[in-house]
């Protein structure tokens, strides 16, 4: 105890303390110095947090407004399986076909170095703060918020922004488990219960249009 009372404004505090993902990156780079890894290596190389970066790759394609019908529900499946593993504390595994797949050192190198830079700058964004986020009944919430925004994504909606609005949601709290970052976790909070109004909106007006089709 440094003796200080806390303020509430130590909530949004600054912390420089490095966060995990970034040794993680050092350490992939560390193992490319004697050749090509396969994919299941680089899954390894993050240990536990090898579910939120399965989950990190997976979200990608959706962060943009235009829904990817067909992808999108295999996709969102299988990120609330990933999620609900982490929270069951089973090992991330890939599908033989994928996990002996042989990936470039050099690319390999190539990305984690671009990602180090990055992950290091946005530092003052992200990085270990609130460890209460991640314990209790937190830890149960996360793996909620995860697998409800999953299945939110999986559902196979033409309508624009039905894709892209759980998937931050599922983004920003991926981010918060790999950086071990509390007030991320909270910001995935409010943007669920923005997520679940939009969703809201979206079976209201369909309620609407059955009605009037009905009558």
């Amino acid at each position: 105890m440094d003796g200080h009372p806390k303020s509430r404004y130590d909530f949004f505090m600054i912390d420089t303390r490095r966060g995990p993902l970034l040794d993680h990156l050092e350490e992939l780079e560390t193992r490319c110095e004697s050749g090509d890894i396969t994919l299941q290596e680089i899954v390894d190389v993050f240990g536990a947090d090898g579910h939120y970066v399965l989950i990190a790759f997976l979200i990608i394609p959706f962060l943009q407004p235009i829904p990817l019908l067909g992808l999108s529900t295999p996709f969102g499946v299988l990120i609330a399986l990933i999620a609900v593993m982490a929270y069951l504390k089973r090992p991330p595994r890939l599908p033989k076909r994928w996990a002996n797949l042989k990936v470039s050192a050099k690319t390999v190198k190539r990305i984690a170095s671009a990602s180090e830079t990055a992950f290091d700058k946005a530092t003052f964004f992200s990085h270990p703060r609130h460890p209460i986020f991640f314990r209790g009944i937190f830890r149960h919430l996360n793996m909620g918020v995860l697998a409800l925004n999953a299945i939110l994504l999986a559902l196979p909606l033409p309508i624009p922004f039905s894709n892209a609005i759980p998937a931050w949601v599922v983004a920003v709290q991926a981010i918060a488990q790999l950086e071990e970052d509390g007030i991320f976790v909270w910001v995935s909070y409010v943007q669920t219960v923005a997520c679940l109004g939009y969703f809201a909106l979206i079976a209201k007006a369909a309620g609407m249009v059955a009605i009037r089709f009905l009558t």
